[in-house]
């Protein structure tokens, strides 16, 4: 009987999600109501639910997917100043 509950291994040919840079920023991140923010400075009205249905790839909008990708980009740069500056100040 074939064992259902381990993951079978991801292919590394595998293009990226959406998803599965939301997933890389971890638990409880906050990027959706960023990207709500974002988009609510230029002018364009969404719900989070909206967001997560981009995300999740039930749904597309051109807007909600570059605000996405302009939010997890600046997280990795914050993210990545922080370990600069830890690793700066540990010295």
């Amino acid at each position: 009987m074939q064992d259902l509950t381990t993951k079978s291994p991801i292919s590394s040919d595998k293009e990226p999600t959406l998803r599965d840079l939301y997933d890389r920023m971890g638990p409880r991140n906050g990027i959706a109501g960023r990207v709500v923010a974002q988009l609510a400075a230029e002018g364009v009205s969404v719900a989070v639910s909206t967001v997560f249905n981009v995300i999740y790839g039930r749904s597309s909008h051109a807007a909600v997917t570059e605000a996405f990708l302009t939010v997890v980009a600046a997280e990795k740069q914050r993210r990545a100043d922080i370990v600069a500056r830890t690793k700066a100040l540990a010295d």
